[in-house]
């Protein structure tokens, strides 16, 4: 395989990985024989050029030359839409009396010696244009055929690279998204192997992890035995407890309810068909009667009472029990209980019930047999 071979397929590697794109624009540069290039993504509807890649410029140039110049540099399509050749850059600059007086031309020609350049547009995204340049100094003469013939072979894998790398991106917006509501969760995320090997978890679920002794390795078994029980039978859905922690001085906490849910691949030709497990549960103390309560105050203007009946009811108590907790009257909680019919619109308990698991405060409520 020749060189230029080997960098077209790192190429391709850097369309999907970050870690291959490093190599990219340092490798079309020696292949090339240049002293610098850039990749610039210019915004046709305003103007703005910013450096999305750069070797051999360094940051005092491309702080010049977006200060300094801005528009002034900006015949992109002039460099870019054209067929492949070289051009000297004082035919790319409209004032290029103005540009040899900036800070931009300082850095650049002064220091580097740049002033031959070949471009080649790369992709378009609504009004953003992506765009490469590859700098020549003018001790080392124009690119030659030979350089040209090797930007001609290596600019179409890149344009379809960056295209790659455009969609990838989407796809890691989208994730980086989604993970981001997951943290927000009040309940803790785990997605684990078959092997029992933990592949994500949310930020509950993290946190969870690194509050107990041996979590990670009780909750990757449970996940692994779900998995195998979903082999055998075909079962999708599983429940599993583990032993609470020791608390000091206090005993031992009540047992960690764990629910499982087998995930079916989403691309069997990429992952081998293999299921993953996925494990939610309530974290301790989440969704008791205060931080429901706090919603539903907020809702429906309910007090502290009025709202911490409303979210019991909802987690499973009873009005006896809940009065009997928080050591209060049976007649005093059915006249909290009537307070927040009358704001709430409802008539009956399970009305009240339903329009708080109907709500937002559902996120903060978790049925009584999940609780803690």
């Amino acid at each position: 395989m020749g060189r230029l071979d080997r960098l077209i397929e790192r190429i391709y590697d850097g369309g999907v990985s970050d870690a291959a794109w490093q190599d990219i624009v340092p490798g079309i540069v020696s292949a090339c024989r240049a002293r610098s290039a850039v990749l610039l993504i210019s915004n046709q509807a305003t103007g703005q050029l910013s450096f999305a890649d750069e070797f051999g410029l360094g940051t005092e140039y491309r702080r010049a030359y977006l200060e300094d110049l801005r528009r002034d540099d900006l015949r992109f399509d002039d460099l870019l839409r054209q067929p492949i050749g070289t051009l000297r850059t004082d035919s790319m600059i409209p004032r290029y009396d103005r540009y040899l007086e900036s800070r931009a031309y300082r850095e650049l020609y002064i220091k580097l010696g740049t002033e031959h350049a070949m471009g080649a547009f790369l992709h378009s995204e609504g009004p953003l244009a992506i765009g490469f340049r590859l700098f020549r100094s003018s001790r080392d003469g124009a690119f030659a055929e030979a350089e040209l013939e090797s930007y001609r072979q290596l600019m179409p894998h890149l344009a379809r690279a960056f295209r790659l790398r455009v969609l990838s991106h989407g796809g890691r917006r989208q994730l980086r998204a989604f993970g981001e509501a997951f943290d927000l969760l009040p309940w803790g995320l785990l997605l684990f192997a078959r092997d029992g090997t933990l592949i994500a978890a949310n930020a509950p679920g993290r946190a969870w992890l690194e509050g107990g002794q041996g979590r990670r390795a009780a909750a990757g078994r449970q996940a692994a035995q779900a998995l195998a029980g979903h082999a055998r039978s075909g079962r999708r859905q599983f429940a599993a407890a583990l032993p609470g922690q020791d608390r000091s001085g206090g005993g031992e906490a009540p047992a960690e309810v764990l629910r499982i849910d087998v995930l079916r691949p989403a691309d069997p030709w990429f992952d081998g068909g293999e299921p993953t497990a996925l494990v939610s549960f309530a974290l301790p103390g989440a969704g008791q009667a205060p931080e429901a309560a706090g919603l539903l105050s907020l809702l429906y203007g309910l007090t502290e009472s009025e709202a911490c009946l409303a979210a019991a009811l909802a987690a499973g108590e009873t009005l006896a029990s809940h009065a009997a907790r928080r050591g209060i009257g049976r007649e005093t909680a059915r006249t909290h209980l009537r307070n927040a019919f009358a704001k709430t619109g409802t008539r009956r308990q399970a009305e009240l019930v339903r329009l708080v698991l109907g709500g937002p405060a559902a996120l903060a409520t978790v049925p009584a047999q999940r609780r803690n």
